[in-house]
């Protein structure tokens, strides 16, 4: 016999309960029962002789002997899942799963799509939107953007752009700003995930914290943006993603402080599909839009006032 191989079933069981860290995480993605992951996995320590898995209340992490083998097998199972899209891509078009933050795909990605489609007319993009990060050992994709750098050996890893907030509003709105106490008769669009920035760059200001202003509350920070534009208030602005709107001057930016945030944007595929074209291809254009967006930022950051930002969680008053 060429190959001496344990039970498929018993290997795809333990590969995906330790990338998973949990048993019951590994029975959803395989759509099967908890018990038969447990079984799976029992009968792969037997066939061994050893344990593979330690079980414990939150989960389950794999012994010194599980975490070298589940390296390799995970390995080999990348190598099975190109070999098999490589032959299904002989009959079907390219497709990509991507995972990504759905304010980065709705204000910066959508609007250079055409151009991507246009160049690569034969990939088709299936999107999952989120304002979450992946789980990157357990989610379906081939690209995906998170804000959490991976360290896993068999992610590949692009810093795709970095955080600077800035004030922005509409330019008729922008005109009568003129400084600080300008801005302190406003109302403050934001969304609840954004608090901490905005009562950092509140302080830098020296003004009271977002739940002493005049603001106003939305579900989603794409919304922020869109009332901000038709000169509902100001709103706090990623200039990476308004770069378009502050050059086509649909949005300006009040005052001239910005805040960094060490909060750096990533875009990770798995490391054994880095030579597939799809991936290739894709990845190369969005890193080329990339860096072309963040040269423009550079340009509007010139002779702005630019400071660390500090996240301090939100108060209930805040709130």
């Amino acid at each position: 016999m060429r190959h001496r191989l344990p039970s498929l079933n018993a290997l795809r069981a333990f590969e995906a309960a330790g990338r998973c860290g949990s048993l019951t995480g590994a029975a959803h993605e395989l759509k099967v029962s908890v018990a038969a992951i447990s079984r799976h996995v029992a009968l792969l320590e037997a066939h061994f002789g050893r344990p593979l898995l330690r079980r414990h209340r939150t989960g389950v992490d794999p012994t010194a002997d599980g975490a070298a083998y589940l390296r390799e097998i995970g390995r080999a199972f990348d190598v099975i899942d190109g070999a098999s899209r490589a032959l299904a891509d002989v009959a079907t078009p390219d497709r990509l799963n991507l995972r990504f933050y759905t304010t980065f795909t709705t204000e910066w990605l959508a609007p250079r799509l055409p151009a991507f489609r246009a160049a690569h007319g034969d990939i088709e993009l299936d999107f999952a939107l989120s304002t979450r990060d992946a789980d990157l050992r357990s989610d379906a994709f081939d690209l995906a953007l998170t804000a959490v750098r991976p360290t896993s050996p068999d992610l590949h890893v692009d810093r795709l752009f970095e955080m600077v907030v800035t004030l922005v509003c509409a330019p008729e709105l922008g005109a009568s700003i003129k400084g600080v106490d300008d801005l302190a008769a406003q109302t403050l669009l934001f969304s609840r995930r954004e608090i901490p920035m905005w009562n950092s760059l509140l302080a830098e200001l020296g003004l009271p914290p977002l739940g002493a202003c005049r603001r106003l509350e939305f579900d989603a920070l794409s919304l922020t943006f869109q009332a901000a534009r038709n000169g509902g208030g100001v709103a706090l602005g990623n200039i990476f993603f308004l770069a378009d709107d502050m050059r086509k001057n649909k949005m300006v930016a009040p005052l001239d402080l910005c805040l960094r945030f060490e909060v750096p944007h990533y875009l990770v595929c798995r490391s054994a599909r880095l030579t597939d074209p799809a991936v290739a291809q894709f990845r190369e254009w969005i890193l080329g839009e990339s860096a072309a967006t963040t040269m423009e930022v550079s340009g509007f950051l010139e002779g702005r006032t630019i400071r660390e930002g500090m996240l301090v969680m939100a108060s209930p008053a805040d709130m």
